[in-house]
């Protein structure tokens, strides 16, 4: 009977580490920031590489960034821009 004891008295040690551990991380898990984003580049290198090891081979039928350069966005801006030239 006394085997069982010390077993059950591990087991209980055992777990109360384990909540420790577990309250440890979910303080650290709180104190990361949320708000920053991933990558594109990263998040492409993270999807194709999951895709390899799943074993799937896909094609890329399009490609779109969403992040475009200054001066496509100041060309934008000067189209819609209703301010009256100045003429000399």
């Amino acid at each position: 009977m006394s085997e069982k004891s010390t077993n059950i008295e591990d087991l209980q040690a055992f777990v109360s580490k384990l909540v420790e551990r577990i309250d440890a991380l979910e303080k650290e898990v709180a104190g990361l920031k949320v708000d920053e984003g991933v990558p594109e580049e990263d998040m492409v290198a993270v999807s194709a590489a999951v895709a390899a090891f799943l074993g799937h081979s896909a094609k890329v039928k399009a490609v779109s960034f969403s992040n475009r350069g200054s001066w496509s966005r100041d060309a934008r801006g000067r189209v819609h821009n209703r301010q009256v030239l100045k003429v000399r």
